[in-house]
């Protein structure tokens, strides 16, 4: 297929959300285009045939003020949706602690992550147990700046996994689909996207206690950039808190070198690989390496140490983490109303790679829950009460338990249900061929290994 085809073929089958960008900006280039034709015809009327300077200058008052009235909208937008954080700079929004600062700190606190799948309710688990008065949060959407009020968008140390609905974080390769070319590398690139970066490459996914950059520096930078909205929130403030929570999907992946970096200092690091100077004649590959790092990049292969035997749970460690899941046709059902071009099979693989890398970091880690959210909305205070309780908490009752959880919805997959299930009782043949399909291909694995039945969930 030529590029020509492959771009119609893509446009027909984008959504709302696909085109908003292009709507957007295109709607942009034809306001300024538009002045920029008025301004033109003014100055062109303006040579012809002077007007008065009283003209000129109300002609040239409604130019300014349309510039001003549509920056200051896309200005009031930003605020409106983000708050007044989304324009301060990022380096402002971190804190100025040392390691050793956090250390002292998280003597008699803990760091609680949040994690599982997106769409999986980690955003109604969250707020439940942030509804705790000795717990610390990064609070809603306006009060942080950041999308879902997720901990991943606020730091730069591990990879935003999961942000965006790109197929890859290079963009040189990421219109491959359209122009026919970069699909070798855009293939080998790490995926990112919504629904399909737990299928990447383990050693681009799958972060442990033994990756080169758990250490002190990274300890400092991520807990300063947490603790910034911890302290900026003061609900209550860091000396007041008993746990500080965070809450980003990608944790329940990445939770065994959040431990590490958390828990650092610690003797199971493993180093830094040593970067090679030269390279053996006609070796090609080694000297593109090469190339790369003098213009300062590095290939993902490059930063992966050799992997050895994991280290054994260790008896204690600062952090605790809630994992939370959800059915997963439920959950690729909804990951489709906010992601394009990944059809229910794709998203379930993707479900079960994120399930299994969960399941995995459960026996390295020193404190962690896995629950389903819909046994955790089918009683929510009680659940909550024992979460609260595995975090250390105390001085909570059943009441309080139960106004923290008054958002949650007593079954989160109604919807989802009727939207898969309501076509394949009426015997849609596409819905009874991707169904079978599902429990052919995945139905025994997931009831084995994860406690969900795939064939009889309609």
């Amino acid at each position: 297929m030529d590029a020509a085809a492959r771009l119609v073929a893509k446009f027909r089958t984008a959504s709302a959300q696909d085109l908003a960008p292009a709507l957007l900006f295109g709607g942009a280039y034809f306001f300024f285009n538009r002045l920029a034709k008025l301004a033109q015809r003014w100055m062109q009327r303006r040579k012809a045939a002077p007007r008065s300077r009283k003209a000129e200058g109300t002609k040239a008052f409604y130019i300014l003020g349309g510039l001003l009235a549509a920056a200051l909208g896309v200005q009031g937008l930003c605020y409106y949706r983000y708050g007044p954080l989304f324009f301060v700079a990022e380096d402002a929004k971190k804190l100025d602690w040392t390691g050793a600062d956090w250390r002292a700190a998280l003597e008699n606190r803990t760091v609680a992550f949040v994690g599982g799948h997106h769409r999986a309710g980690t955003t109604m688990l969250w707020r439940s147990l942030a509804g705790h008065p000795a717990v610390a949060s990064f609070g809603e959407r306006r009060e942080c700046g950041l999308d879902f009020s997720e901990g991943v968008f606020a730091q730069d140390v591990y990879p935003r996994f999961g942000v965006g609905d790109t197929k890859d974080a290079n963009p040189l390769t990421m219109f491959g689909d359209f122009l026919g070319a970069g699909d070798a590398e855009a293939e080998e690139a790490p995926k990112t996207g919504l629904g399909k970066y737990a299928l990447g490459r383990v050693e681009d996914v799958y972060w442990t206690e033994n990756h080169w950059s758990v250490s002190d520096a990274s300890q400092a930078r991520l807990l300063n950039a947490f603790g910034y909205l911890w302290e900026r929130r003061a609900k209550p403030p860091i000396a007041e808190a008993s746990v500080l929570l965070e809450k980003s999907p990608p944790n329940a992946v990445l939770a065994r070198y959040l431990q590490a970096v958390v828990d650092f200092p610690t003797d199971r690091r493993a180093a830094e690989p040593a970067a090679a100077t030269t390279c053996a004649a006609g070796d090609k590959a080694c000297d593109k390496k090469l190339k790369k790092k003098k213009r300062g990049r590095r290939d993902a292969e490059e930063f992966a140490p050799a992997m050895p035997a994991a280290p054994p749970r260790p008896a204690a460690s600062r952090a605790r983490f809630v994992f939370v899941s959800r059915h997963p046709i439920a959950n690729a059902v909804s990951h489709q109303y906010v992601t394009t071009g990944l059809a229910i099979p794709d998203l379930v693989a993707h479900w079960i790679a994120v399930a299994t890398y969960a399941k995995t970091n459960e026996a390295y880690l020193a404190h962690v829950v896995s629950i389903r959210l819909e046994d955790f909305c089918a009683s929510p205070a009680a659940h909550l009460l024992d979460l609260w309780a595995f975090l250390g908490l105390e001085g909570h009752d059943a009441a309080t338990a139960a106004a923290a959880a008054k958002s949650v919805r007593p079954d989160p997959n109604a919807k989802h249900k009727a939207e898969y299930c309501g076509p394949l009782v009426a015997g849609d043949a596409a819905a009874v061929a991707q169904h079978d399909f599902l429990s052919s291909h995945f139905g025994d694995q997931i009831e084995r290994d994860h406690n969900y039945t795939i064939r009889d969930w309609c």
